[in-house]
């Protein structure tokens, strides 16, 4: 069985649900708007019977067992602005309720046997750009050349040495909160101490085609993204026109590479954004391990919820 927890409309989830139904894979769906009408009790064995995981989920009327879970999709909200907890106080019963639900269901992601798109404790290395870029060098990917710091003098100098390169800056989230790429121009210098509160991350701009990959097990599907703005996820804000998304076939050497750098990240379903320069050469940004990809899906046609559904039902590697 597979077992599908998340938002069961939002577009990555809704899309997984649909390329499971399209296999007629037996599966159960935890929309995280019915948790005050969902439970779980999570078993684990004693020594002498192998620590055997058991327990169940109750989903409405249905009691799920968990040792029939052998594939898990995951794309949970924080549970804390769920509709109708959000308002609750923090000590409401039905708060503390979809709180504890949420830890036990994470605890059984993280020791559930089969196929789980992703463990939690996995998807943790996303917090520090700094951690995901040593395991991107180590995978043999090339990474722009970065400063993280919270000292304007030191910003100052790196900039400005790139500029008199003749090349541009842009800067950075350090962590795994979502952030909007931006080009550093000279009025921003005027207020580079504002960093003293914020460690930022800056880094030579790297010119090229921006690609994205989306791994899936063994399976490595990627786009080339063609637009002027400096984060072509915001296109339509930064430039007023929307990016246009192909699919593209990799060389094996980077494809093969791509699917390493998921591993070694312990990631089966990763989004790796890569730049393409115009010496051939292959740039790695980051790696995001909870990818929006129905946004690459709908513009480029890539079978990526098809793949994921695939795998998640031990049809593929």
């Amino acid at each position: 069985m597979i077992l599908i927890a998340g938002i069961a409309e939002e577009g990555p989830t809704a899309r997984v649900i649909s390329a499971v139904e399209a296999i007629a894979a037996n599966h159960r769906v935890f929309d995280q708007r019915s948790a005050a009408e969902a439970s779980i009790e999570v078993e684990i064995a004693d020594g002498a019977r192998g620590g055997a995981l058991g327990g169940t989920l109750t989903i409405g009327a249905e009691r799920i067992r968990l040792a029939d879970v052998r594939g898990v999709f995951l794309r949970l909200m924080d549970d804390n602005h769920l509709p109708g907890m959000a308002a609750l106080a923090p000590d409401a019963p039905e708060r503390r309720h979809c709180r504890r639900l949420h830890e036990l269901l994470l605890q059984f992601a993280e020791i559930a046997p089969g196929r789980v798109l992703n463990r939690p404790n996995a998807m943790g290395s996303n917090q520090s750009k700094p951690f995901q870029a040593h395991a991107i060098r180590a995978s043999g990917f090339d990474i722009p050349e970065t400063l993280i710091t919270n000292e304007p003098d030191v910003a100052r100098t790196f900039i400005e040495r790139i500029w008199e390169e003749g090349e541009g800056v842009v800067y950075k989230s350090v962590s795994g909160i979502r952030s909007i790429v931006q080009r550093f121009e000279p009025q921003d210098l005027a207020r580079l101490d504002r960093i003293r509160w914020c460690p930022t991350q800056f880094q030579r701009q790297v010119a090229g085609t921006d690609i994205r990959v989306h791994v899936i097990g063994q399976t490595a599907l990627a786009a080339a993204i063609a637009s002027d703005a400096t984060d072509y996820r915001y296109a339509a804000r930064q430039i007023g026109v929307e990016p246009t998304i192909t699919a593209i076939e990799l060389d094996t050497a980077t494809r093969v590479r791509c699917v390493q750098l998921a591993r070694r990240l312990d990631l089966p379903l990763a989004g790796i954004d890569l730049r393409c320069t115009p010496g051939g050469r292959y740039v790695c940004f980051e790696v995001n391990p909870s990818p929006a990809f129905n946004f690459y899906e709908q513009r480029a046609g890539l079978p990526i919820a098809a793949a994921i559904a695939r795998y998640l039902a031990g049809e593929a590697d």
